[in-house]
Parts: C-alpha cells; structure tokens; sequence
C-alpha cells in the first residue's frame, strides 16, 4: 500500500492579543540557553546507575524505493542528506512494486529478456542502484523479495548482492524450468556492472502485504496487492499448485536463499492484530513460527484525517505495547512461545496518503509524532523500524511520504526526528516523568557512555515547558549540548534545526548548542512543539589509575579519583581480580566501599603483595569499581603489574661431545 484543515475562528482583539502573549513567551527563554529558565511546570528523573535496556540500532531505518530512480540516486545533495540521518537499516525495492519487481530483468535494462523476464518501469532504480547508494549512505540493507518468482529466483539475487565470483554453488533450475546457473555466475554480473566486491543484505522479506491482495484464497476484491496470488496465511507459507503451476512459499523461498548465504535472516509478513485480514497473523506465525529469522508488520496509525492534531500526537502511546503483546500471545499459541524479532518495515501516519487532504505527514504534527513512534518502539522491545518512506514523491492532493521531496531534496519536518535519535546512543533508562506524555511532554532517557546521561524529550504543547532534570547516582550535572528540531506551530512545513532554518546538506553548519551546567536538578526548558535531544555530561567521575610494583614492596596502592569535589557522599565498591597473578600466591585479595565525604576527591586501596624466592614474569592482576552512588564511574578498571625482584643464577654447562 502506499502508493481539512480546521481553522479556529476568533475576535480579532483576541487573536492579536494571543499571538502578543505567545510571541513573549516563545522569546523569553532561549531554547539553547537553559541556565535561565523560567519556573519548572515539571519533573524528569532517572538514576544513571540503573539497569539499562539495550536499543536496537535498526528502528531507525528506512525505505529507498526503486522509483527514486538511478540519476536521483546518485545525487550528491541526495546521498548525503540522506546519510546526515544517521538511518541505519534501508529497505529496497519499496512497498507494493516489490511483489512485481523482477530483478533481473530490471539490472539488465529492458523488458522481455530471457523469455517471460520483464522491467516493467525500466527507468527505475536497478539493485545495481541500490548497491551503489547504500554503500554511500552506510547502514545495513533490507530487500523485499517478489514471491510472483521462485524460490531459485531469489537465491541468484542473493547471490548477486552477497555471492563471491569464485564461488561455484550450484543454485540450479526452478520449478517453471529456468536454470539459475552458479552463484558465481551472479557474482560476476555485479563485478561486471561495477561491484567487485558483494554489498551482503542480511535481511530479507519474502512478500510485501501479501495479506492485501485481491486474488486468491481469502483476498478482498478492494484489495490493493495486484499481484498476490493468497491471502491466506498457510497457503502463504507452504505454497499451492504443483509443476510448472507451482506458487512456492516461504519456506521453499527461506531454504533456497539460504543454501546461498546460510548468514541471512527472512522475515515472514505478518499483520496487526493478528487475528485481523481473515486470520492471517496466527495463521504465519503457525505455519512457519519455527523455522521465520523476524516477523514483519506494518504500521500506519490512520487511514484518514482523525479529529484533531492532538488525538495524532496522542497516539504513540498507547498504541506500540498492544502490538507487541498481541504478536507475543500468538506465538505463545501457535510457535510454542518462541521469539523472533519484530521488524516494523513500514510505519508513518497515515496508511493512505490520498486520505491526507490536510498534507499532516508534511507537517511539524508528523515530526512529533514519528519521534514518539520511534522511542515507543525503542521502549517495548521491537527490532527494526523503517519509516516510510526516505523520498516519495507528491500525492495528488500535495501530501508526501519521504523525509525528503524526491525533486528537490528538500527536507521535511520529520527528517530531523533521525539526526535526533541517533545521538541518543544504544542503551534506555526508566525515566519516571511528571508531564502527561500524551498530550504534553514526552521523555525517553539513557546513558550515551560512561560521562553522558541522555534525554529526548517531545513537547507536543504550544508553550515552554521547563523541567527539573534529576540524574540519581551522580552529584553534579556538569553542562552538555541541546539539539532541538523546533516548529511555530503543529501545521508548519518547515522547522528549525539549532536554529538553522535550512541547515547544509550534511548538518554541520547547525551544531548543538552549549548547556552551562553544575546542578542537579538541572532546569532546562523545552521549546514549543519541539523534540530536543539534551547530552548531559555527569560532572562527578571516579576514576582509578594503574600501578607498577617490585615484589619486595609490601603494597600496591591504587588511587581513587573524583572530579570535581561532589557536595553529596559518594560511594563505591571496589574488588580485586586474578589476571596473570593470584590471590594467596602473588597479592592479597582486598574488596569493600570507599566513602568520599563532601569535598574529597581522593582515595587510596592498599593491595598486600607477597613476597617470595620463586623466580617469576611479569604478572598483573585488576581492581574494578562498580556500585557507585552519587557520582558515575569514568575508568571502572585500574591495572597492578608485580615485577619480579629474585636473581636467577644462571650455571654455564658445557655440552658433552660424543
């Protein structure tokens, strides 16, 4: 799939009168200035030291559909606004055209070669195409394979993205009578189009939206998918017909493409919910819940215009969590509780963009709604996201899908959601918040490394909100930066990027902006329909050095560092461990806490060393800090070597002759 406005009548006096009152508040606090915030209308908490949930970096993906075209995709401005979203997982070939895209007939040009082999849009991007721009933009890459082929179809194309020209597999003759040759037969054509060495798409889907077609078992005759020959979830998997009829499945299109590359994963389509589309969901997950790499699913929030902006901006957080549980119990039911990752290959607001007479997803109400898609994505545990779409093109009614308009590269708002959440880093923290995440404020935080908490925050309201920022386990919050993506109003087609209203290609002419820290509480106010990204360095950090000593010596003294001096009690816990040296033969074990009282900022651990007449190497043991309370741990690790101090008295023998 994929292929009003309503104006607020007001009194003149008022409406003046609002926008006066508006245009103080936007400008009496600077959004980059935060040490002069207005009163807090909130808090924002989370302890640093908590355990953190693991992000996957392929939410934030992508697709680049063939009708992008080859002179587009090769672009300058193009490729690098399109790497500057640090997007890290690309979908190819796009949407409905990949149940009709023949690949090869497409990466040789033409229509009609190799008998019933046909291009139908022979203008389009070729996967030659999508090699050459996938290696300039970075990220891994995702192909949705055209099950209207064969199985053996398919793993010449893997072949050709991931096969090595010397390699001779046999991949062999498919059931209409087409032999596929060697993979290296493959190999050599990407070598020969100017690829030498293979691209490796990991992922692959078999299908787009299978269960959309309209004909076959199941099918609706509205539906949108022409060349879908099911739309039942079983057929789907296992194939139908026999001989030269045969439609194969997934599971004969998985073990083909896989006897090529064992090292991929293939998704199976699946839907929400997963009784819905006549049964589909349960009937894939129980047809192939055992053998399927990740589960596909499709998400728009609308299929037309909802009442309200608000009732858009509200919806991210309710609807993520029921889908996961959803997909959960039917592989509880029907895959013997089982996990596979979840793989949302298309999301974005609506799912009709005909139905988007009010152009919303050109909007800054569409910047803060993919933002809070992606963290709720983050936040209950799915594996991959790839908004739809990186560039579209003009819907009759002037709508548009892509984070960038294909003529002119412009980007629109919900480009900069991707720059934002890749600075966030790998690793979630609980967060307990104060604002009502639906209507107000939304917050996601986390722990970008060792020295810098982060928070990225969605303000949904057209006034500042100023929160109080409270990192548990560290004294002091010692400055960072502020990245914000800032709108004037909800149906605005352009922001602001740190203040930069048309920033270069790659970003680099709009930078964060400084936060001059040394509280915690820390006050920052978020801007007007805003989301902003805070990197927050975490001002008191122990860390511990390295010590050398002779064995003669009786101790090893490790010192304990914190910076600066906290006004709180900091606490640590420090052990030692075996490297080459062992407790009891080369050192004494020591553990326990360190306490630094306000204003300390050293401490020492003595580690007993054993002496002995026993000529020995070099050896090292470790001491680990871990547990700190009040401050954050910048060297979790300090290194003790022991030098030997015993002569070896060497005797010169002689060898015996004989």
């Amino acid at each position: 799939m994929r292929s009003k406005n309503y104006a607020v009548i007001l009194f003149v006096f008022v409406s003046i009168f609002t926008i006066f009152i508006f245009s103080l508040n936007a400008s009496s606090i600077d959004p980059y200035s935060p040490n002069s915030p207005s009163a807090p209308t909130g808090t924002i908490s989370f302890n640093i030291n908590d355990t953190p949930t693991t992000i996957d970096s392929r939410l934030l993906g992508t697709n680049s559909p063939a009708w992008i075209n080859p002179t587009k995709f090769s672009d300058s401005t193009f490729r690098t606004r399109a790497t500057a979203t640090g997007m890290t997982l690309n979908r190819f070939p796009g949407g409905s055209w990949s149940n009709a895209y023949d690949w090869l007939a497409c990466e040789r040009g033409g229509a009609g070669i190799d008998g019933d082999a046909v291009c139908w849009w022979t203008w389009a991007g070729r996967p030659t195409d999508f090699i050459d721009f996938a290696q300039a933009t970075g990220g891994e890459v995702m192909y949705t394979i055209n099950q209207n082929g064969t199985s053996k179809e398919a793993a010449a194309l893997v072949a050709f993205f991931n096969g090595s020209v010397s390699d001779d597999t046999v991949i062999g003759v498919d059931v209409r009578g087409r032999d596929w040759l060697l993979v290296s037969d493959w190999a050599k054509l990407r070598r020969d189009n100017g690829n030498p060495d293979p691209l490796y798409v990991k992922y692959w889907e078999i299908g787009n939206e299978t269960y959309g077609g309209n004909s076959g078992k199941d099918c609706f005759d509205w539906g949108w998918e022409n060349d879908v020959w099911t739309c039942d979830g079983t057929e789907y998997v296992n194939g139908i017909d026999s001989g030269a009829n045969r439609k194969e499945g997934f599971i004969e299109f998985r073990n083909a493409m896989r006897a090529v590359d064992s090292s991929i994963m293939v998704g199976a389509v699946g839907v929400t919910p997963q009784d819905g589309w006549t049964n589909w969901g349960n009937e894939v997950i129980a047809a192939a819940g055992d053998v399927m790499d990740f589960y596909i699913i499709h998400q728009y929030a609308f299929w037309s215009q909802p009442a309200n902006y608000q009732e858009a901006l509200a919806q991210p957080q309710t609807a993520w969590e029921p889908i996961m549980t959803d997909v959960e119990n039917s592989f509880d039911n029907h895959a013997g509780g089982r996990r596979v990752p979840i793989a949302i290959t298309e999301h974005n607001l609506f799912s009709f963009q005909d139905n988007d007479n009010g152009q919303w997803m050109k909007q800054a109400v569409n910047m803060l709604f993919m933002a809070d898609s992606i963290g709720q994505m983050m936040e209950h545990g799915f594996a991959m996201g790839n908004q739809w779409n990186l560039a579209n093109g003009l819907a009759g009614n002037g709508t548009d899908y892509g984070l960038l308009n294909v003529d002119s590269y412009a980007r629109n708002p919900q480009y900069y959601v991707f720059p934002l959440w890749a600075g966030f880093g790998s690793q979630m923290l609980p967060v307990a918040s104060s604002y009502d995440a639906a209507t107000t404020l939304s917050v996601y935080a986390g722990k970008l490394d060792a020295t810098t908490a982060v928070v990225l925050a969605i303000n949904k309201t057209g006034s500042n909100q100023t929160a109080d920022i409270q990192i548990d386990g560290v004294g002091q919050i010692s400055g960072g930066t502020a990245s914000v993506a800032q709108a004037t109003s909800l149906d605005s087609q352009s922001v602001t990027f740190n203040g930069v209203s048309d920033p270069a290609d790659d970003l680099s002419d709009a930078p964060p902006m400084t936060i001059t820290g040394g509280s915690n509480p820390l006050a920052y106010t978020f801007a007007p329909y805003s989301v902003t990204l805070l990197q927050l360095q975490l001002g008191d950090q122990l860390s511990v050095d390295d010590v050398m000593v002779t064995e003669g010596d009786s101790n090893a003294t490790f010192t304990v560092t914190l910076s600066p001096s906290s006004l709180n009690t900091v606490t640590v816990d420090y052990a030692i461990s075996n490297g080459t040296a062992t407790a009891g033969n080369d050192y004494t074990a020591v553990s326990s806490t360190l306490t630094f009282n306000p204003g300390q900022t050293t401490k020492t651990i003595s580690v007993p060393i054993i002496d002995d007449t026993t000529f020995e190497a070099y050896e090292t043991f470790t001491l680990a800090l871990s547990n700190a309370n009040n401050a954050n741990i910048a060297d979790t690790t300090g290194l003790g070597g022991i030098l030997d101090d015993d002569a070896t008295d060497w005797v010169y023998l002689p060898a015996i002759l004989k």
